[in-house]
């Protein structure tokens, strides 16, 4: 076996014992920062409207999705 295919077969090995965990690991991070993203954004936006103006944005929001909902039962 070559220095090569020794290597790659270790760097294989240990990719396989250590990239689950990491990816576990980072993973709820990655959640937790798209979460206060999230929030930021909203608070932002609530901000950002004013009140009349968001009631008819969230009526619009509520007939777009009853009409999707209508189309996919048929």
């Amino acid at each position: 076996m070559s220095l090569k295919n020794s290597v790659v077969a270790r760097l294989r090995q240990v990719s396989g014992e250590w990239v689950p965990g990491l990816k576990e690991s980072i993973g709820g991070q990655i959640d937790a920062v798209r979460a206060r993203f999230d929030q930021l954004n909203r608070s932002l936006a609530s901000k950002a409207l004013p009140e009349g103006r968001r009631e008819r944005v969230r009526d619009l929001v509520l007939e777009q999705k009853a009409r999707v909902a209508g189309q996919k039962r048929k």
